[in-house]
């Protein structure tokens, strides 16, 4: 692990009130929590020593290793393994005792040739064009296993397009197909759990509301977009539902002056135009601080100031302007992500400067960075 100088803080009140907002929505049985990729960045260990008094009936993962540490920290509940699943994985998951994707004809025979039961959500690919078979087929591959109800723990699907717009025909489609789906397995009499859910269907669309929720990036009080969070306004007049969980801050390490006409940076893309006053923070784009974020439009916070990035983002440091900051001092705390004093800068700030979306960023701040729960 490598000893970073920067530092993660993780709101255990703001998660668990954002776990409380959707449990009071859809209820413990039916709320899957995803902590994958590191719980969105904000670490697989503290956001389960979170939860944990909470006593999740389900989370949701990516991969079998997940389920495994999830097992290992000690869940007992059900872990639902939502990437792809190969014919090589059933023995272990067999062995973490974890439900498993299945969307494949491949995957699918391995299941029912294997001696151990392996829980099974057959997943339909209705409008994502990612994994998952065809709604067409579902009455062959619910006459396939209807000889071994004991594995069909879920039938599902995956929306494509419900965070970026205010309409939503296009999930309405997905619905109607998956109800054609859907209807497959109950002519059979097959009893699975369907679900289609995530954070922005859980918040914004009633008709998705099934047998279970996927809730990702909302668990740690991101809104998916801000059209889910502007439709979700439209609905119920308030957006205070959602707290965010993840604050990013670092030291200064050293704060230098230099005179008009002097460049920072690599490539010499900033030169001032004053006598001004630089400051180095000790994260760059190996941290997680985005290199394409370099340039005017981007700021941390110091000492509730806002304070222009100046010149590249480097791999471990960025340059900062403190000229107008009288306090920033050797040591003084930057707040890359999270609030300070009057100010705040959000993950969707930062990715926005990034020409990304917060998922991306959140998902690919360094693991190695320490993660204090507070």
């Amino acid at each position: 692990m490598t000893a970073m100088l920067c530092e993660i803080t993780i709101d255990a009140g703001a998660l668990r009130r954002n776990y409380t907002f959707f449990e009071a929505r859809i209820g413990r049985e039916r709320l899957a929590p995803v902590v994958k990729s590191n719980a969105y960045g904000h670490g697989l260990n503290e956001t389960w020593q979170v939860l944990a008094p909470l006593n999740p009936a389900w989370l949701c993962v990516n991969y079998l290793q997940e389920a495994r540490q999830l097992r290992d920290l000690g869940f007992k509940g059900r872990v639902l393994v939502c990437g792809p699943f190969t014919p090589e994985q059933v023995a272990l998951a067999a062995t973490v005792d974890a439900d498993v994707f299945v969307g494949t004809h491949e995957a699918l025979e391995s299941v029912l040739a294997a001696k151990s039961v392996v829980r099974t959500h057959i997943e339909f690919d209705t409008g994502m064009s990612r994994q998952g078979f065809a709604p067409a087929s579902a009455g062959e591959i619910a006459a396939r296993v209807a000889g071994r109800p004991e594995i069909v723990a879920g039938v599902c699907t995956h929306f494509a397009n419900v965070e970026d717009v205010l309409e939503h025909n296009y999930a309405a489609l997905q619905l109607k197909k998956f109800d054609q789906a859907r209807m497959a397995f109950v002519g059979r009499g097959l009893k699975p759990l369907f679900h289609a859910a995530s954070s922005a269907s859980t918040l914004i669309l009633p008709e998705s509301v099934m047998d279970l929720h996927r809730v990702g990036i909302s668990l740690y009080g991101q809104w998916p977009s801000q059209a889910t969070r502007l439709s979700f306004l439209n609905e119920s007049g308030d957006v205070d539902g959602l707290a965010p969980v993840l604050e990013w801050h670092a030291p200064l390490t050293s704060v230098i002056d230099i005179e008009a006409g002097q460049y920072v940076g690599y490539g010499c893309t900033f030169r001032a135009s004053r006598k001004m006053r630089i400051a180095v923070i000790p994260v760059g784009y190996f941290e997680g601080f985005p290199r394409a974020a370099s340039g005017s439009s981007a700021y941390v916070l110091v000492n509730g100031a806002r304070c222009q990035v100046v010149g590249r983002v480097c791999m471990n440091m960025t340059m900062i302007d403190v000229t107008d900051v009288a306090s920033a001092k050797v040591g003084a705390r930057a707040t890359l992500i999270g609030k300070d004093g009057a100010e705040s800068i959000s993950a969707a700030e930062v990715a926005a400067w990034a020409d990304t979306i917060h998922y991306e960023l959140l998902a690919r701040l360094n693991p190695d960075i320490p993660r204090k729960v507070i």
